[in-house]
C-alpha cells in the first residue's frame, strides 16, 4: 500500500456455484419487446447471478426458447369461374336451357328426355327447360307438355329461330339468377347424359370464354347422304381438334353461353335482345358479337351430341345455301375486323380452292384427250394421297364406323363429288350474296 493512499476495501468473494446454478434465468413476455442495450444494461444481470444462493434448488436447464412465427391469414382460393366474394354454398352454377322447336314432334321427346337424364354435379343446377313452340302446326306443343318442363307458343313468329331464342331469353333467363349460364340447342338434338356438366365445366374454368359449343355426331340414320354427312362431322371434328377447339361459330345444335355475355350483347342491339332475327344464320351471327367484345368462343371437348342431318341432298343442298349465304352476310355487314379476319381469309382461300380444282378437271380432260401419258403427272398424286391418309383418319376416329364407311373412304371418288357438291353450294351462295338475291331459310 502506499503511502497516502486509503486501504482498499476486499470485494466479496462470491460462492462457488454448480453448472446448474450458473444457468441464467429470465422471463420473456410473448408480448413484449426487446429493449435496446443500454450502458446500465448489464447491471440487472448482475444483480440476478449474485441473488441466488448456494442452498437454493436451481431450477432444471431450459433449452432455447421457441418464438411461434405467426402464419399471415392467406384469402381463400378463388376457384376458376366463381364470381368473388361468393361462398361455397352460393357457388351453384345454373342453366336454363332453351329449345326452339318448328314441328318437331317426331322429335321433341328424345331432346326432352335426353335432358331430364343429364348428371349434374353439387356445383351445377338445372334451372328450367324452356320449349318454344315456334310457328308449330303439328303437336310438338301437346308432347312437351308431357314433360316437366316450361311450354311457350308462338303462333306468329316472322324471325324464326332467333325470335323464338329471344323470346324463350325474355321469359325465363332475363334479370333473373337462375341463368348463370344459358343451353341453346336444336330440337333434333338429343345430348350425351354428361354434356351439360361438361359444357359448364369449360365456362366456369376459363372466365374469358363467352360460349362453348359441343362436338356433334349424326344420329343413327341410313342411305348415301346420312353417311357421307356423318364422314364430313367426324372430319370437321378433327380440324377442330389441330386448331386446339378454336371454332368460328358456336354451333346452334348445342352451345352454351355465359349469362353475363348475352345481357352484354343485348344491350348493344336496338332490339335489346341477343339474337339477331334478321341473320340467316343467328349463332354465327351472336360468335361474332362477343367475339367483338373480347369473349372467347370454344369447343368442349368432352360433351358430345346427336344431331339429325339432312335426309336428302335436296335439304341439304338448301341447309348450305343458307349457311354459305348467311356467312358471307354477316362478312360483309361488318368488314375486316379481328373478329371477322379469319373468317374473310378463309372466302380468299375458298376461292383460290376452287380455281386450282377446276384447272386441274382441265389439266385431266386434257391429258386424256390429247394421249398424254400419265408418268408426267405423278407428282400430282401426292395430294391425293395426302387427302386420302387424312380421310382414312377421320373415318376410323367414328365410334361407330362399318365396313360401308371404310368403302366409301376407300373410292376417293364418292368423297369427291360430295366435295364438288358442297363447293358448289358454296359458289351459288357466293354469287347471290354478291348480286343481293334474296334467299329463304
Amino acid at each position: 500500500m502506499r503511502d497516502g493512499q486509503a486501504p482498499r476495501t476486499p470485494e466479496p468473494r462470491t460462492p462457488h456455484r454448480t453448472p446448474q446454478q450458473r444457468t441464467r434465468t429470465r422471463i420473456i413476455s410473448p408480448t413484449a419487446r426487446p429493449a435496446r442495450r443500454s450502458q446500465d444494461a448489464d447491471a440487472p444481470t448482475i444483480a440476478l447471478r449474485t441473488a441466488i444462493a448456494p442452498s437454493a434448488t436451481p431450477e432444471p436447464p431450459r433449452g432455447p426458447r421457441r418464438e411461434t412465427r405467426r402464419e399471415p391469414r392467406r384469402a381463400p382460393r378463388r376457384e376458376k369461374g366463381r364470381a368473388p366474394g361468393r361462398t361455397a354454398a352460393a357457388a351453384v352454377t345454373t342453366v336454363t336451357v332453351l329449345v326452339p322447336a318448328h314441328d318437331e314432334e317426331d322429335g321433341i321427346a328424345a331432346t326432352i328426355e335426353g335432358l331430364l337424364a343429364q348428371e349434374s354435379p353439387e356445383w351445377l343446377r338445372i334451372a328450367g327447360i324452356v320449349v318454344i313452340a315456334n310457328n308449330c302446326s303439328d303437336r310438338t306443343a301437346e308432347i312437351a307438355r308431357r314433360y316437366p318442363v316450361t311450354v311457350l307458343e308462338m303462333e306468329r313468329n316472322p324471325d324464326k329461330k332467333a325470335g323464338a331464342l329471344n323470346h324463350g331469353w325474355q321469359q325465363a333467363c332475363r334479370g333473373t339468377e337462375d341463368a348463370d349460364l344459358v343451353l341453346t340447342m336444336d330440337a333434333d338434338t338429343v345430348l350425351e347424359t354428361d354434356t351439360v356438366a361438361a359444357m359448364a365445366a369449360e365456362l366456369r374454368g376459363n372466365a374469358v370464354l363467352g360460349a362453348v359449343c359441343a362436338r356433334y355426331w349424326a344420329t343413327p340414320g341410313r342411305g348415301l347422304v346420312w353417311r357421307l354427312q356423318r364422314l364430313e362431322y367426324s372430319r370437321y371434328d378433327d380440324l377442330r381438334d389441330l386448331r386446339g377447339w378454336r371454332v368460328s361459330v358456336a354451333s346452334g345444335a348445342a352451345a352454351m353461353y355465359r349469362g353475363a355475355a348475352l345481357e352484354q350483347v343485348a344491350t348493344v342491339r336496338e332490339a335489346g335482345v341477343p339474337w339477331d332475327g334478321a341473320s340467316l344464320i343467328e349463332d354465327y351471327a351472336l360468335t361474332l358479337e362477343l367475339k367483338a367484345r373480347g369473349w372467347r368462343v370454344a369447343a368442349a371437348r368432352n360433351a358430345h351430341v346427336h344431331t339429325t342431318p339432312p335426309a336428302t341432298f335436296r335439304a341439304l343442298w338448301q341447309q348450305r345455301l343458307r349457311w354459305g349465304r348467311g356467312g358471307m352476310d354477316e362478312c360483309l355487314k361488318r368488314g375486316w375486323s379481328p373478329a371477322t379476319r379469319t373468317d374473310c381469309l378463309s372466302y380468299v382461300l375458298f376461292a383460290f380452292s376452287v380455281f386450282f380444282r377446276v384447272l386441274f378437271i382441265a389439266m385431266l380432260t386434257l391429258m386424256i384427250v390429247y394421249g398424254v401419258p400419265f408418268r408426267y403427272a405423278l407428282i400430282g398424286l401426292i395430294p391425293l394421297g395426302v387427302m386420302w391418309l387424312e380421310r382414312v383418319t377421320s373415318m376410323w376416329r367414328l365410334p361407330d364406323r362399318g365396313w360401308r364407311d371404310v368403302a366409301l373412304v376407300a373410292v376417293l371418288v364418292v368423297e369427291d363429288f360430295y366435295g364438288f357438291f358442297l363447293e358448289l353450294c358454296a359458289v351459288v351462295a357466293s354469287w347471290r350474296c354478291l348480286n343481293a338475291r334474296r334467299q329463304a331459310w
